[in-house]
């Protein structure tokens, strides 16, 4: 099988023959770096060594010699004799194989499920339903358990990118499943905001376990030092915030909030109500006093109903 020409605009291209205005320009802007090097006495190829050390870095990354090609811009064929120990290779190809990042993704075939497990973890965390998750991403509620109990060390590009969109989507508010969110807190699995975007692909990282508890967005820091008891002063918003979190999620009654903010039980109750509205405004489901009975209480027998009444 016979080589295919270059495009035109390509040096090479005119080598072949072709003499059309953009192959006969790059042509002459070829002939003149080559003069301008010799001029100054910089040699056009260099060792192979640094540029083979990064292909081989980028192939156990998981990426391919086309993926590579793609990236680069270099031929193909010039990465494999690269691979194959090719002793000297042009500085310019040099120079663009070593500015592609090693944390490059990859377009096709498997790719490490640590990111993935991680992100589906963090949005249990944040109580997110499943199959909310599944939705979003374009798999299935299964892949997302799996995924979620550790039990893939591999998925494929198509699924890890559906999860982190999905993550994008998903981690900047709370979900409605107490399940997920109570066997995130079992497991210690760490919300989004424990993780840092750079690092949550890198098997070596750990969460940053002091910040906000999940459910929590922009600016909660200070919010979440006030929950946990801290001496601190709370804006308008942060107030928002808190009574949100103290009356969805306690039994403290409206008065009780009201002593931690120094406000009246009344203002409370609106600011609850005012909660609710803005959430149903918006399309969203509107909170409500998640206060559950312990199962020790509903065990009542008859007489002690009849006495209750």
């Amino acid at each position: 099988m016979s080589r295919p020409l270059p495009p035109h605009g390509h040096s090479n291209r005119y080598a072949y023959g072709c003499r059309c205005k953009p192959c006969t320009k790059a042509a002459s802007r070829a002939d003149l770096e080559r003069r301008l090097d010799r001029m100054a006495g910089r040699s056009r190829k260099v060792p192979a060594g640094p540029a083979r050390e990064h292909v081989q870095k980028l192939l156990k990354q998981g990426l391919s010699k086309a993926q590579i090609d793609r990236a680069s811009g270099v031929p193909v064929t010039t990465v494999q004799r690269l691979v194959r120990g090719q002793v000297n290779i042009k500085r310019e190809n040099a120079e663009k194989i070593l500015r592609v990042p090693l944390n490059v993704r990859v377009t096709q075939g498997d790719v490490s499920a640590c990111g993935a497990t991680r992100r589906v973890r963090a949005l249990y965390a944040l109580g997110h339903f499943n199959r909310e998750i599944a939705l979003v991403a374009g798999v299935s509620r299964d892949a997302v358990c799996y995924l979620a109990s550790g039990k893939w060390s591999t998925l494929e590009v198509s699924a890890d990118d559906g999860i982190r969109a999905a993550y994008d989507r998903l981690s900047m508010r709370a979900g409605e499943s107490w399940k997920t969110r109570k066997l995130a807190e079992r497991h210690g699995w760490a919300p989004p905001l424990a993780w840092d975007d750079d690092t949550i692909d890198d098997p070596a990282a750990v969460p940053q376990t002091d910040v906000a508890p999940a459910g929590y967005t922009e600016g909660e820091n200070v919010v979440a030092r006030f929950l946990m008891g801290e001496s601190v002063v709370l804006d308008k918003t942060g107030r928002r915030e808190a009574i949100a979190h103290l009356m969805e999620w306690t039994q403290d009654t409206p008065e009780e909030i009201g002593a931690r903010l120094d406000m009246t039980g009344e203002s409370v109750s609106r600011a609850w109500e005012r909660i609710k509205r803005k959430a149903r405004d918006e399309g969203r489901k509107a909170p409500w006093r998640r206060v559950y009975v312990p199962l020790r209480d509903m065990n009542l027998n008859r007489d002690d109903m009849r006495s209750a009444a």
